[in-house]
């Protein structure tokens, strides 16, 4: 099933760097239910809402949930009775899928490098750090942060 965006606004996937094509493939992956409890969406009063993993970034989108599981969830740790959620999480299948099989190890390009991240805000890497082309963003960026918000598989070297 494909999903339909709302009218006048982003879809919300977008916070997490979701495509409308991605988060189908999540939608379709979790089968219209939540992937701890197993409600379906219809039988939520919230439906499902995209759940991720706070310490690495908002891209590591682990899957979806209903709102009482999501909530359930306690920062920083696994309880037992959501393990298997916990241990395989969407975002490391898609990256293994992408051929990126360790998401800490990218390495940083030389001075001089532009990149694109979310395949629309362009940075260059200077002698301070990753600059937006736009010059209305003054402050540099560093690469760990750059991959935080982005992940490695919404960064790429365009020159």
């Amino acid at each position: 099933m494909t999903h339909i965006p709302p009218a006048k606004s982003r879809c919300a996937h977008r916070k997490y760097g979701l495509s409308c094509a991605d988060y189908d493939r999540l939608h379709e992956h979790a089968g219209g239910a939540c992937q701890i409890c197993g409600r379906h969406e219809l039988d939520t009063r919230y439906g499902l809402v995209v759940d991720h993993d706070a310490k690495v970034g908002n891209w590591a989108v682990r899957g979806l949930l209903c709102n009482d599981c999501n909530s359930a969830l306690p920062c920083g740790s696994a309880p037992g009775w959501a393990l298997d959620y916990l241990q395989n999480p969407w975002w490391r299948r898609e990256l293994a899928a992408r051929g990126i099989t360790n998401h800490e190890a990218v390495e940083e390009p030389p001075i001089g490098t532009r990149i694109l991240a979310d395949g629309r805000l362009g940075f260059k890497r200077t002698k301070k750090g990753w600059e937006h082309t736009a010059a209305y963003f003054a402050l540099p960026r560093s690469w760990q942060d750059l991959n935080r918000r982005f992940g490695p598989h919404n960064i790429r070297i365009v020159g």
